[in-house]
């Protein structure tokens, strides 16, 4: 039974932690950036939008409700700002399969707590940095990508000696969770934080709501990295906040498993000759492509081709998340009662749950791209369930899937695919951002 443990707090912790993930870099960058920059041959009186590019008719009642941020100051031109959301993809690659090996000589509670920090520090920095030249802004991004990167690795490692086989996709789903609702808290408070600027005479590191954002989420993130390391442990065995009943049934639970070895070498030829481990790998690059580009362009889709306002657009992009944030909360423990009651085998039930988190974001992704601001709403509503849809996806399809067949070196293969998958982390924006060059996106 999950509630209330060690266990479940420690879960509940790994999820908060996520708050301070990738997302918030996507919503923030329509507050900060001047949309015409790239001179769309738009025109802007007392912030309100006179004439648009390739809007339809029918779409002009639009263009007069949406409001300029009094922060759009940076003149980033798409190019930049597509290279600014995919640079921290290029760190988040270069660390994973580093950061996998060193949890096993570090212990997975100093070195999650050191990767937190980092990041948080580095999304402290970023409006101090942002009026520098673009090199410094995409080191810094490049920085907070590389701690990050060691995240799934070294948490994936943490829960192959704290989560029983029979509640590893309860644990991994509600941790995951963290994601979806990191992203909703982001755009949501994003949203609102875009809509306030105060005096000119203020430097301006403290002059636009868009900055407070960052030292909101970076100072969370801090103060996380301090709560961690003195709650959490390696192993339950050495924890002195974890009860002597969960202690022993943990134990019991893992009593097969050579789990406490942290110098277990790692078997490179088997990992990379294992079809198992280069399946994982092909889902990871192709799925999460689509999740990447979700999260990094949705709110200037929604603002640029939807005409959504920026307060509407930090609730409405934060729609499709909290629709995925409830279909992984139940679908993880929804697969494990049908492996548990032998409803499905376990290789068969990953494969039920993948199936439908890909295709059908998939179908509905396709009847977007036919879609403007005529049927905003009817966009908007796809675009919901195509996210949650992706949930079952996170809840028991692949991500769930390397802790049943790799065990200790769970955080190695992690580290492996998500180093893959970075690829097209940084593929997407600035794909993107090339192809919509000229236009709104």
């Amino acid at each position: 039974m999950l509630c209330p443990t060690k266990r479940l707090f420690v879960c509940i912790n790994l999820y908060v932690n996520q708050i301070v993930e990738i997302v918030y870099c996507s919503v923030a960058i329509v507050c900060m950036v001047d949309p015409d920059v790239d001179n769309l041959g738009s025109a802007y009186t007392n912030n309100s939008l006179l004439t648009r590019q390739n809007i339809p008719i029918s779409c002009h009642k639009h263009t007069t409700q949406t409001i300029r941020s009094p922060g759009q100051v940076l003149n980033w031109p798409k190019e930049t700002r597509g290279i600014f959301l995919g640079s921290f993809y290029w760190g988040y690659a270069l660390t994973q399969i580093v950061s996998s090996i060193a949890v096993n000589y570090f212990g997975p509670k100093r070195f999650l707590a050191m990767l937190i920090f980092m990041s948080s520090l580095a999304t402290v920095l970023l409006p101090i940095i942002s009026t520098w030249s673009s090199p410094f802004i995409v080191l810094l991004r490049i920085v907070a990508g590389a701690a990050q990167g060691g995240l799934w690795p070294t948490i994936f490692r943490f829960w192959s000696t704290w989560a029983p086989a029979s509640e590893t996709t309860t644990l991994l789903s509600f941790q995951t969770a963290g994601l979806s609702m990191g992203t909703i808290v982001s755009l949501m408070i994003g949203g609102l934080f875009c809509t306030f600027s105060l005096y000119d005479a203020i430097p301006f590191i403290f002059r636009h709501g868009w900055a407070y954002f960052f030292y909101l989420l970076g100072g969370l993130g801090i103060v996380w990295s301090v709560v961690w390391l003195i709650f959490a442990s390696d192993t339950p065995a050495i924890n002195k906040y974890i009860s002597p009943d969960e202690k022993e049934y943990i134990r019991g639970c893992k009593a097969d498993e050579k789990i406490q070895d942290t110098d277990t070498k790692i078997p490179w030829s088997a990992i990379f000759r294992s079809q198992a481990v280069w399946c994982i790998l092909l889902a990871m690059f192709f799925c999460d492509f689509g999740l990447y580009a979700i999260w990094a362009v949705v709110p200037e889709y929604m603002n640029e081709v939807l005409l959504f306002s920026i307060r509407e657009n930090g609730f409405l992009s934060a729609l499709p998340h909290i629709a995925s944030f409830i279909v992984v909360m139940t679908t993880g423990r929804l697969a494990d009662y049908l492996i548990e009651k032998k409803y499905l085998k376990r290789v068969n039930a990953r494969k039920l749950f993948h199936g439908i988190g890909t295709l059908g974001p998939a179908v509905c992704l396709l009847f977007i791209s036919f879609l403007d601001c005529e049927r905003r709403y009817l966009a908007v509503m796809l675009l919901i369930i195509g996210v949650a849809l992706s949930g079952f996806m996170m809840s028991g399809g692949d991500v769930v899937n390397i802790s049943d067949f790799s065990g200790v070196h769970s955080g190695v293969v992690c580290g492996i695919g998500n180093t893959v998958s970075s690829i097209a982390g940084f593929g997407a924006p600035y794909l993107t951002s090339i192809i919509t060059k000229h236009v709104r996106i």
